[in-house]
């Protein structure tokens, strides 16, 4: 094994470590971002559920509560279901924020490829 060989098969061998190394923390970051929006998603439903109950209340007892408080029930429920699938669809179901995982190797290491 000549040394521009034993050179060659050291920086194919570094370019693949930098690779893996890559490929992983690609992964891991869609890892967490995937657990983030799951989280996102359930509390969303979670709040929506709440918002909506706690308006639905007032809006239905109306000969209880002021009507200025009706009148905010109403406009918080419309704004706040508004705005919560605004925000889902944007971080949660938005096919452009969704990454896809892709290999990050050349198809041949560039120091393997010998003279030519």
């Amino acid at each position: 094994m000549s040394g521009d060989e034993a050179v060659r098969i050291a920086r194919a061998e570094e370019q693949l470590r930098q690779e893996r190394e890559t490929f992983d923390q690609q992964r891991g970051q869609d890892r967490r971002w995937f657990n983030l929006r799951l989280a996102v998603g359930y509390s969303s439903i979670v709040l929506l559920g709440g918002i909506m109950a706690a308006c639905i209340l007032i809006i239905t007892h109306e000969p209880e509560f002021p009507s200025g408080v009706v009148l905010g029930a109403t406009g918080a429920l419309f704004g706040d279901v508004l705005g919560l699938l605004v925000t889902v669809w944007k971080v949660v179901l938005s096919p452009t924020s969704l990454t896809r995982l892709e290999p990050v190797t050349t198809t041949r290491p560039r120091a393997l490829v010998g003279p030519q």
